[in-house]
């Protein structure tokens, strides 16, 4: 019997591949697994052989633990030999090995960490349907993202006008636009080429870090004039930067995260910023137009607590491609 997808994994993952497996088959996907679909009255290698010929989509649960396995770099070996697509789900932060290294460097993943790696199976879904012929993931067209209101009146949803083709937000009522964040890397990428080319990668760096910071300026300038922060104005900075994250975590940049501790009897000040699958990081080409972000933040910061910041980049996925995590530390400038 043909299925829709072949599930490859190792033992120490057997968990979690049967139940990507039940996942799946909820909604309605045939999936093959060993052992349990293995037939036998065929040789076990004959039999997934020719599940790996039938199928139409390969998921690899792709750990640590693969490294030391040579049944499934067998396994890949012939996915890639058979040009069957494959989809590599990573659940764990680990470095391949260099078989594994030359079969899957160059094939788009689902990392699916540090959240439970279940809270990815919708992701991996939605990854596989658009292989499966005449289908369609069952799961509802998700609807306009509300925030948690900041005020009474402040949210992140998006009115749409359909006699005008625009989207506005309420609040202000000015346009906003929603596009693939694949059109704007390349939209990025595309004027830093030429930054470099014209200047050199150093000042382009620059460029796209003093464009991100007026941005974020020029945002958090209007976040204090629209915010109602407590009673006659009056708010701490932790939960300042806190509702700034939450904003920008909500209308898609990533997940935002901030941690502060701050004395104001000494005018000590430390702490961390974390964005977790930031949108503008380029994976493929690996330029460095996520400057832009750094950029946006210290500037944003800088606005909202009026005093001079820098973020230092302590984690970063362009030099390491298994983690999502851009981590900064925030420091007081003299």
């Amino acid at each position: 019997m043909n299925k829709d997808v072949f599930v490859s994994y190792t033992t120490p993952d057997r968990r979690v591949a049967e139940d990507i497996v039940a996942f799946l088959e909820k909604q309605g996907v045939d999936c093959f697994i060993a052992p349990r679909d293995v037939d036998p009255g065929q040789a076990y290698a004959a039999n997934l052989m020719q599940a790996i010929n039938n199928c139409r989509v390969i998921i690899l649960v792709a750990s640590d633990a693969m490294n030391r396995s040579n049944h499934v770099l067998n396994e890949i070996e012939a996915i890639i030999n058979k040009q069957k697509p494959l989809v590599p789900f990573f659940i764990e932060d680990f470095q391949m090995n260099d078989e594994f290294c030359y079969y899957l460097s160059r094939t788009q993943r689902i990392v699916a960490y540090p959240d439970p790696v279940s809270s990815y199976y919708h992701k991996l879904l939605n990854a596989i349907m658009p292989m499966l012929p005449q289908r369609q993931a069952p799961a509802p067209a998700p609807q306009p993202v509300q925030a948690t209101p900041v005020n009474q009146s402040t949210t992140t949803v998006f009115e749409y006008i359909p006699s005008r083709g625009i989207m506005i937000n309420p609040e202000d009522h000015q346009r906003n636009v929603s596009f693939r964040t694949d059109t704007f890397i390349n939209m990025f990428g595309g004027i830093f080429d030429n930054v470099v080319s014209l200047a050199g990668l150093d000042r382009a760096c620059s460029i796209f870090h003093e464009s991100g910071y007026h941005c974020g300026q020029n945002f958090a300038q209007r976040l204090n004039s629209s915010w109602e922060f407590g009673e006659n104005g009056n708010v701490t900075i932790e939960s300042k930067l806190q509702k700034w994250c939450e904003f920008d975590s909500q209308v898609g940049w990533g997940k935002f995260d901030v941690n502060v501790e701050v004395n104001e009897e000494t005018g000590d000040f430390k702490g961390e910023l974390t964005i977790n699958e930031s949108f503008i990081v380029d994976r493929k080409e690996r330029k460095q137009i996520c400057e832009f972000v750094r950029g946006y933040c210290e500037g944003v910061i800088e606005t909202l607590l009026c005093v001079k910041v820098h973020l230092e980049c302590l984690e970063c996925p362009m030099k390491n491609r298994f983690k999502s995590v851009c981590r900064f530390r925030i420091e007081l400038e003299d």
